[in-house]
């Protein structure tokens, strides 16, 4: 077992926190009698992820994201669920005579023999957050007493049989076999002979459940009834939104409805309130870029935009640079729209276009706030690129971001928002572009054989599979842990164009995209392509899976 250490000195020995953040929070626990631990989230110094992967390193035990991992009904059935909930503790697995079981609290003993004693088994403990282990013990337990898609089948057997249906309930048990599956978005849609749900997993969408199409009017009428929309109107689009709970976790949902010629069409957003932040480290960025964007973020002015299409993980890069920000020193100001994540020392704001409290209008009121870096959510119009250009040139650091496909495609795309190129290479100190790729599946992806001349031929760079040499490349496969995909989880694949003084002359003097592109990969820049293909090589994605999110 690990040496006892204060949970301070054991996040600032891996690097989470530093001394002056520490000091703050033994200031607030003077006036707060909260745990040190809880104080340090609180104050957004660190996340619970950091905290659990500290433990893990201290006790040289894994840690273990409860995300990508689905646990056997062998190992759930071994520990009740009293137990499990007030020891705070989640059965993973059974391997040969092991169980396996996450849990933060290592130390706890007492713990440790109860489990060994009740499943008659040696144990293996990995490391996972405390609210995870909460949050995915009630899921998996109330999965396997209450069978989600059991229920749901149950209910389309009683339809076809002209029985009627608890339709609420059916609605409840969709959005709650989503939150168990991870889903960002979730999709109703009629067609000739049946109504078909689909699922957005991971930026994939998968065929979950066909219902009878006689129970369309009653889904749609509930929900829109659930967010307040028009039940009569049926001939034009509605949005509306609507708060919902499942395992005390708290959720709102986005609801778009769409008139088609099988009827209504629906997309729900699932959006949770406990969303937790990432660091750098987790989004999946190697070494080398991970330190080119804290770099940026240090930096007392400039402009730093992260472009990429809609869902490419823009907010969540920003958001994680934007804790390297020393906001016990710095005055930090953002306009979000809207706010996802909240954090303390930064003073955020939301977009209200209504009522003239737009992004322009934003950056006008922060200049008069005595700011030194500024978080503009998006870039969309002339006014608002011209006012963070200049704040970033006056002395700001200014973060936002743009859509674009590429990192060489902003300088364009800044002229084209009338920008003079003077004022576009003076100002910008980096473009990072990113897009996210699905990561295989630990427990099921399949080793390849693979020569050094076949990557070349799939037009991997020689210089790359030099630099990753000891490769290992993989394809997926699929099992019950990654439903049957061959993947769990996502992470970015990024190319960062960085703005030194001939990447700036280039820009003054109008260089083409070609020039440009031509420089910035001498000077060493991997395309998104090429940072795809050294993900392949590190056995995180796939061929198949880069080639589907790249062109």
């Amino acid at each position: 077992m690990a040496q006892n250490k204060p949970i301070g000195k054991l996040l600032e020995d891996a690097g989470f926190i530093n001394e002056k953040q520490i000091q703050v929070a033994l200031n607030v626990q003077k006036s707060n009698p909260m745990f040190f631990g809880e104080i340090l989230q609180d104050l957004d110094f660190v996340t619970s992820n950091e905290i659990a992967e500290a433990i893990a390193m201290q006790n040289g035990l894994e840690y273990v994201d409860l995300s990508t991992i689905v646990p056997t009904a062998e190992a759930l059935k071994l520990v009740p669920h009293e137990i499990a909930k007030n020891k705070n503790i989640l059965p993973i697995a059974v391997e040969n005579n092991t169980l396996v079981v996450a849990m933060q609290d290592v130390n706890d003993i007492m713990t440790l023999d109860y489990l060994k004693k009740v499943s008659s088994k040696q144990v293996k403990l990995v490391v996972a957050n405390q609210a995870s282990i909460a949050r995915y013990s009630e899921i998996y337990y109330y999965q396997m007493t209450n069978p989600i898609e059991a229920e749901i089948a149950e209910l389309v057997k009683q339809t076809l049989n002209n029985k009627e249906i608890d339709v609420p309930h059916l609605v409840d048990l969709i959005l709650n076999n989503a939150i168990k599956d991870r889903v960002t978005d979730i999709h109703i849609t009629p067609e000739n002979s049946a109504i078909h749900v689909f699922y957005r997993i991971d930026g994939v969408l998968r065929h979950y459940f066909s219902l009878p199409k006689k129970l369309h009017s009653q889904i749609v009428a509930r929900i829109k009834i659930t967010c307040n929309l028009d039940i009569s109107e049926q001939r034009k689009p509605q949005d509306g939104s609507f708060s919902y709970t499942f395992l005390n976790e708290d959720f709102d949902l986005r609801v778009s409805t769409l008139p088609t010629n099988y009827g209504e069409n629906i997309v729900m957003r699932l959006l949770g309130k406990g969303t937790s932040l990432f660091s750098l480290a987790h989004l999946g960025l190697t070494a080398q870029n991970s330190k080119k964007v804290e770099n940026y973020f240090s930096k007392p002015y400039g402009i730093v935009l992260i472009v990429g299409p809609t869902g490419s993980g823009k907010t969540t890069t920003l958001y994680s640079a934007l804790r390297k920000v020393n906001s016990l020193e710095k005055n930090v100001m953002t306009i979000e729209d809207p706010i996802e994540y909240k954090f303390t020392f930064i003073k955020q704001t939301q977009l209200h276009e209504k009522a003239g409290y737009t992004f322009d209008a934003a950056i006008r009121a922060f200049m008069r706030q005595d700011p030194d870096v500024m978080l503009v959510g998006e870039i969309r119009d002339p006014q608002t690129a011209e006012l963070a250009v200049r704040a970033s040139i006056t002395g700001h650091l200014v973060l936002s971001t743009l859509h674009t496909n590429d990192a060489i495609g902003t300088i364009p795309r800044l002229i084209d928002l009338k920008i003079p190129p003077y004022l576009i290479g003076s100002g910008l100190l980096g473009v990072i572009a990113q897009r996210l790729v699905r990561k295989l599946c630990h427990y099921c992806k399949k080793e390849l054989d693979i020569n050094k001349k076949e990557l070349i031929e799939m037009g991997v760079p020689e210089t790359i599979i030099n630099e990753y040499s000891d490769y290992k490349v993989y394809e997926a496969v699929g099992c019950q842990q990654c439903k049957y995909t061959g993947y769990n989880g996502r992470e970015v694949v990024v190319e960062i164009l960085d703005v030194d003084k001939e990447i700036e002359s280039l820009i003054t003097e109008e260089a083409s995209t070609l020039e440009l592109l031509k420089v910035a990969k001498h000077k060493g820049m991997h395309t998104m392509k090429e940072d795809g293909y050294i993900k392949v090589l590190q056995g995180i994605t796939s061929f198949s899976e880069i080639d589907r999110v790249i062109d």
